[in-house]
């Protein structure tokens, strides 16, 4: 609830009100004073030339008391009610660039659900792209709104263009076929979109965002003529053009296997370096290694075994079940090394988030991890998710 208030007292819709209500209570005030001493005269003229100046100074009027949205667009889809539920759910930081640099006015939630500037939030999944020469946020049904007043600071412009961070386009040899387009958005929103827009409210949006790339990446692809089409595939095949679009766009089941054909036929070859969660453009982009190494299977996904790794750091993420489930095919006693030592790490480093994905793995495997069986501290909040019941810190997060 505080986050939604303190979203309409920073863009002004709160003040707003209160200033028109403000001056209502004035006027009638004023008129009934006047209606009832000897001011009678005046309040025709007082009404006349209210009316003058409200049509000289109409724009700036409307312009000052305007309904601003502490949710753009989804606001009016999800209802308010929704939306101040979901938003109570969520703690803000500030943004900081790649500079280092905090942007003063852009904040995120420590989920990475919502970012916020100037008092208005937006759902990051549901936010496809931003345009600064137009000034306008595209949603991921297509729709595109103004991204209002703050459109004018540069920070927070240039910040919110290194957020978003969506250029994606497909790659054939040497060529880069077309952006997506506000069309293709539209497509394939309706293709996923079950139920309606309150379902959506409360859905998984990372899954739901992931679908949806997948649904436009097949919408590309299926644009290209039969030529193009086979030299796609063929392209793919080539360890720089397969490593980058496994980095920037998220795959189709169909790209990520001919790209496992490739890797299994010796076509491409010495994959390591394509295993680093730093090296994907995005959380979504990193489902396509994650899948990759699934297909690819044991052994030869050894190669990725530290990055599986790395992906259970943090439950929320779309990719961790994909990982878990890709991890637990490897040889028991391959895993168990890795998992204490790691464990090791998040005890000392205090990271529950990284010890609740390792409590899971270790579990789906049958492997009691030993920090739940040794002496441990009764207020040690770290060691305590292994050797109490941390099965509900997973299952919260809405994914098993």
């Amino acid at each position: 609830m505080w986050n939604y208030i303190k979203g309409l007292i920073r863009n002004g819709s709160l003040l707003s009100k209160f200033l028109v209500g403000s001056l209502l209570f004035i006027v009638i005030v004023t008129f009934l004073a006047l209606a009832n001493n000897s001011g009678k005269d005046a309040v025709s003229f007082l009404a006349i030339g209210g009316f003058a100046a409200f049509k000289r100074y109409k724009d700036r009027f409307t312009n000052f008391f305007k309904n601003v949205e502490t949710v753009p667009y989804w606001g009016n889809k999800f209802g308010r009610d929704i939306c101040i539920r979901l938003l109570s759910e969520d703690k803000f930081k500030p943004y900081v660039n790649k500079k280092g640099q905090k942007v003063r006015g852009f904040s995120v939630s420590e989920s990475g659900r919502w970012f916020c500037i100037n008092g208005q939030y937006y759902p990051t999944y549901l936010v496809f792209d931003y345009n600064r020469s137009s000034s306008e946020i595209t949603m991921i049904d297509g729709t595109q709104i103004d991204s209002g007043d703050w459109k004018y600071d540069y920070q927070i412009t240039q910040a919110l263009n290194e957020y978003l961070n969506t250029d994606r386009n497909l790659r054939l040899d040497n060529t880069s076929h077309d952006m997506i387009t506000t069309g293709d958005c539209s497509r394939a929103f309706k293709r996923i979109l079950q139920g309606n827009y309150e379902d959506l409210a409360t859905s998984d949006w990372d899954e739901f965002r992931y679908r949806w790339e997948k649904e436009l990446s097949e919408i590309k692809v299926a644009n290209l003529n039969r030529m193009n089409t086979r030299d796609h595939a063929k392209a793919l095949r080539d360890k720089s053009i397969a490593g980058e679009a496994l980095h920037t766009r998220v795959l189709m089941d169909e790209e990520i296997n001919v790209i496992a054909h490739a890797i299994r036929n010796d076509e491409i070859k010495d994959i390591s370096d394509w295993f680093k969660l730093n090296a994907f453009k995005d959380d979504m982009c990193v489902c396509n290694g994650v899948s990759l190494l699934k297909d690819l299977g044991y052994p030869t996904n050894k190669v990725g075994t530290l990055f599986l790794f790395d992906c259970l750091r943090d439950i929320q993420k779309p990719y961790f079940e994909d990982a878990v489930i890709t991890l637990e095919k490897f040889p028991i006693d391959e895993l168990v090394p890795i998992i204490e030592s790691h464990v090791e790490t998040a005890h000392a480093t205090g990271d529950v988030l990284w010890g609740a994905g390792l409590l899971y793995l270790s579990k789906r495997i049958g492997y009691t991890i030993s920090l739940a069986q040794g002496s441990v501290a009764l207020d040690d909040p770290i060691a305590a998710i292994f050797r109490d019941k941390p099965e509900p810190m997973v299952q919260a997060q809405g994914k098993f």
